[in-house]
């Protein structure tokens, strides 16, 4: 009986993910072939590379851990394989691609904060080419660190080092980060008001231009928080499982417990598909990219004061 319904679990999570191989792995790739092709010529920047990352990272859990937990829960529910268990090959590769979303979100939260708190230093000392450098060693470390599970240590061992690195760690640092953005932000737009109260009919260039760059650092803060609000409420379930497991030894092998740990596993990865949804309806510049590169609209290079520019059909330049 237990493992009639420990098949019947295999095959709806089977199901389940090859649902959401599809729901990532498609959007993830328009997202990056949208960034490669870059036909508006906006996305040198420093902030870009994290978006690619991340998609990159989100097309990784789509194509290659979806399909092998496809593979392995349709193997549990149609043979005798058992449901996968961390350790396993498929778990490792899992835990690949959400430690290294963990990590590069932690990052480009204190990329945000960098830049608006130390925006001269930002523009100096950060580029991209020092960026995909950071960003390439997070998914490294984060390789070898779920590759550990290989060397035989201790389960125990492993998910109280992985809790504290990939769950504490990042909390307290994106904690401090946002909080510190909130507070520039605040002190920035208390400062533009005093100048504009001083000065109202007096607006310069370089004033227009401050309030452009400080729209756009609040809409990347705020589509990064949004990020990692989404991130949590994905671990959230997972890590009460794993509270339940090491807690209650009477819930282990109860059928709920089961369904619930399984589903978990499967929650894990709804944010590698709301990512690129996030970040296209969030940054006009890369919805206007998906239209031009997908749906072919006419596109005009403008690039000006480093806001991303349109022309509208009356021949208006106008920001987004």
């Amino acid at each position: 009986m237990e493992r009639d319904f420990e098949k019947s679990l295999c095959l709806g999570t089977g199901i389940t993910f090859i649902f959401m191989l599809l729901f990532i792995s498609v959007p993830n790739g328009l997202i990056l072939i949208a960034l490669y092709r870059n036909p508006l010529r906006c996305f040198r920047k420093a902030f870009s590379v994290f978006l690619a990352f991340i998609a990159a990272v989100d097309l990784f859990v789509g194509i290659v851990v979806c399909s092998g937990e496809t593979v392995m829960r349709f193997l549990c529910a149609f043979g005798e394989k058992n449901v996968p268990q961390d350790g396993d090959i498929v778990r490792i590769l899992g835990y690949i691609g959400v430690n290294s979303s963990i990590l590069l979100v932690t990052a480009m939260s204190v990329d945000r904060f960098i830049s608006v708190v130390c925006p001269h230093f930002y523009l100096r000392k950060v580029t991209p080419r020092k960026l995909i450098l950071c960003n390439t060693i997070i998914v490294v470390f984060s390789t070898i660190f779920a590759s550990l599970q290989l060397t035989g240590i201790s389960l125990d061992t492993y998910l109280l080092i992985d809790i504290h690195l990939h769950t504490t760690f990042p909390l307290v640092t994106t904690a401090l980060a946002y909080f510190g953005i909130f507070l520039c932000l605040k002190k920035h737009a208390r400062d533009d008001l005093q100048r504009q109260s001083a000065m109202p009919s007096n607006t310069t260039l370089h004033d227009m231009r401050r309030v452009n760059i400080a729209k756009r650092e609040r809409k990347f803060a705020l589509t990064c928080f949004l990020i990692l609000i989404f991130l949590i409420i994905s671990l959230i379930p997972y890590f009460a499982a794993i509270l339940i497991d090491a807690n209650c030894y009477d819930c282990r092998g109860q059928k709920w417990f089961m369904a619930f740990g399984e589903s978990s596993v499967a929650f894990l990865f709804v944010n590698s598909f709301v990512n690129p949804f996030l970040t296209t309806f969030r940054i006009g510049e890369l919805k206007q990219s998906v239209k031009i590169v997908f749906w072919r609209r006419n596109q005009v290079d403008i690039s000006g004061l480093g806001d991303f520019q349109l022309q509208d059909s009356s021949g208006n330049i106008r920001s987004v």
